[in-house]
């Protein structure tokens, strides 16, 4: 197929110029309508009819549509990537229009304003030179996003209405949202800046065009001026949004990267808009905090009138406000909430939400924020987390699943099952009236379900804190149940929210790249079913010493298990409940309970002998030797012996037996063995 001859003239794309104002700008040189310019340059290509081009190529063309354009335009590749919003992608997260496939806008309406459009009279007026005074200034694309509401250059808000007709620009027909890419794309002849409202419908032949407002936007009216606050928060947004720009920025008091910024403030905007005016104190003047409440008004009027309509339909997910004025009062609000630090900001967020977590992990935010396809920051986490954490309940399917956080150096094989007694020391304050242990495993399950997600349950199953079948695991096996008791402790202590704030500090030393990382899972399973074999067991006990021997002479099956436990515990770093017994199991009934009956007094002689030829302390000494070596061969890692746990000195209120059924209704004591 022969190659289309190139276009007689063209245009270089103003800086910042989006792809429907490029049209507008050359078919008005061409003397064409738009329709005909997007079929002569393959714009239609998979992406609609010539009348019709769909909004998702505010984005970008896609290939092979995009190299015919740029051949026809003659534009470089750069060019025309330049006239769409991929360039904000790692930025500012927007759909791609896929190849081969039918393009869509995406649901969440709040990452991308398509197709209508706000815009700067002054800036369509031009900038003086004789191409700009001939086919008109630039219509930016950044006016397509709800979070440019003000033009730096002229110091004032943008328009998002034609001052002649009242529609609003670019939606085609009144206010209703379309999703093509320009409206009355058949009808030539007007200026870039002319309004293109229909306000007389064409017939349903294709020779008959609508009748359109035709006003001139780019003409000088009474400005609404923006106050200093709004145009340096502007600048701050298109700083960032600019692939040149910082690389990070600082939000809820941590870093945070541009794209978790943005998250951020379209988070904490849809909540200071589902519930105002709880937050109208906050606004930037009394002029913005009005047109917020007309637009709440409005909006709750609609939904009113919908839900009386169809009282069984659901609610739907806000769209952005088409107004300026309310996005920059929505925006203001947000960027002074994310001013203060995680705990500062959770007191702002703290009477938006339902005072029960429960309830507050319910609402429609909540569900909204945490399923969201662009993570908050992790400021905003550690602020919000507190307030919607659910635990799982001990009895029956897990009523939540916690998201995982983010992407991080680290992953659940990185967490213990008890996290080491130093790690606890440095991030925690201890729980009065709750014991170190339940708090130190706790901590565990929650850094897996903070980096993996999923419920309690499975990370207690992840850790091996559990066992049973099903996906997630219940009757028949151990399931971890004592979470409540932390959850409750935390809510009696002075700062309730002091333990979530720990993990955050927890997760971000293990973040740090010089922080060194373990895979504790594969050590688990490396000794899912381990003991001591009996020949290694034969060669520890004969590098004793021999006076430790005579003390000591019962050095048969039942010692070579409490030792492998012991072994097991520092190289997992785990606790000695959970450790594999294939010795004991071997046992007859009577030899168990016997074993079960004396396990207290042996476990605690190993733990606190001090003496230096005593038996016990020369056993301790042979097994971690052997647990270090036996590190270093599972994880051959160059941390040595800083990467094995210590034993906590705590044993059975009982001997070890099988636990117990557990009933709905109360706990039995075997269920929280120390």
């Amino acid at each position: 197929m022969p190659v289309p001859q190139p276009l007689g003239r063209s245009l270089v794309p103003i800086p910042g110029e989006s792809l429907p104002g490029f049209l507008l700008r050359l078919s008005f040189r061409l003397n064409l309508a738009p329709a005909q310019l997007a079929e002569l340059t393959g714009l239609t290509a998979g992406s609609g009819t010539a009348s019709r081009l769909h909004a998702a190529l505010l984005t970008g063309i896609p290939e092979p549509g995009r190299r015919l354009f740029a051949h026809m335009t003659r534009l470089t590749d750069g060019q025309v990537a330049g006239l769409g919003m991929a360039a904000w992608q790692e930025r500012y997260p927007l759909p791609a229009c896929t190849p081969g496939k039918r393009p869509s806008l995406p649901t969440d309406r709040w990452s991308l304003f398509a197709p209508a459009t706000r815009y700067c009279p002054e800036c369509l007026a031009g900038g003086g030179s004789a191409v700009q005074e001939s086919f008109g200034g630039p219509w930016l694309k950044s006016w397509h996003l709800p979070v440019v509401f003000a033009c730096p250059a002229h110091q004032r808000l943008l328009e998002h209405r034609c001052p002649e007709c009242g529609y609003a620009v670019g939606a085609g027909s009144g206010d209703r949202a379309s999703p093509a890419l320009l409206p009355v794309m058949r009808l030539g002849g007007l200026h870039p800046a002319q309004c293109r409202a229909v306000l007389v419908p064409g017939g349903r032949s294709r020779w008959t065009l609508p009748g359109c407002c035709g006003a001139r936007l780019d003409q000088t009216r009474p400005r609404r001026h923006a106050s200093p606050g709004l145009l340096a928060l502007q600048d701050k947004i298109l700083r960032l949004l600019n692939p040149d720009g910082p690389a990070s920025t600082v939000s809820a008091g941590m870093p945070a990267s541009p794209a978790s910024y943005f998250a951020d403030l379209r988070a904490l905007g849809l909540l200071a808009y589902s519930t105002w005016p709880e937050t109208r104190h906050l606004s930037p003047s009394s002029e913005i905090a009005a047109a917020i409440d007309q637009h709440v008004a409005s909006f709750r009027q609609q939904e009113a009138e919908r839900q009386a309509n169809s009282p069984e339909s659901v609610a739907r997910t806000t769209p952005p406000p088409l107004d300026a004025a309310v996005s920059a009062g929505l925006a203001h609000i947000a960027n002074s909430i994310l001013n203060g630090t995680p705990d500062e900001t959770r007191r702002h967020m703290r009477p938006l939400l339902p005072s029960s977590t429960a309830k507050a992990g319910r609402s429609n935010w909540a569900r909204w924020v945490t399923v969201s396809a662009v993570p908050c920051s992790e400021g905003l986490q550690a602020a919000y987390d507190p307030l919607l954490r659910r635990f799982t309940s001990p009895f029956g399917q897990p009523r939540g699943r916690s998201r995982a956080v983010r992407a991080a150096r680290w992953g659940p094989e990185n967490v213990p099952a008890l996290i080491p007694e130093d790690w606890y020391e440095r991030h925690f304050t201890p729980l009065a009236d709750v014991s170190p242990i339940l708090a130190r495993r706790t901590a565990a399950l929650r850094l897996v379900q903070m980096v993996a997600g999923g419920s309690l349950a499975e990370a207690a199953h992840f850790l091996g804190l559990s066992s049973g079948d099903g996906s997630w695991p219940r009757q028949g096996g151990r399931v971890y149940s004592s979470a409540g008791i932390v959850h409750s402790g935390t809510r009696q202590q002075p700062d309730p929210s002091g333990f979530e704030a720990s993990l955050r500090s927890l997760a971000r030393e293990l973040s740090d790249p010089d922080m060194p990382l373990v895979n504790y899972q594969q050590r688990r399973r490396a000794l899912q079913n381990w003991s001591i074999d009996e020949w290694t067991w034969d060669s520890l006990v004969a590098r004793m010493p021999p006076i430790s021997r005579t003390h000591m002479p019962d050095l048969g099956d039942r010692k070579r298990q409490l030792a492998s436990v012991y072994v097991w515990v520092r190289v997992t770093v785990g606790e000695p409940t959970f450790a594999p017994r294939p010795i004991e199991a071997a046992q007859p009934p009577d030899v168990q309970e016997d074993w079960r009956r004396s396990w207290n007094g042996i476990w605690w002689a190993l733990l606190t002998a001090t003496k230096p030829r005593a038996a016990y302390t020369s056993l301790r000494a042979e097994l971690d030797d052997l647990a270090s070596t036996l590190a270093m061969t599972i994880d051959p890692s160059p941390h040595g012996d800083s990467s094995l746990g210590t034993v906590a000195l705590y044993v059975s209120r009982r001997p070890r037996r099988p636990r117990r059924q557990r009933t709905p209704g109360g706990y039995f004591e075997d269920d929280y063995i120390e």
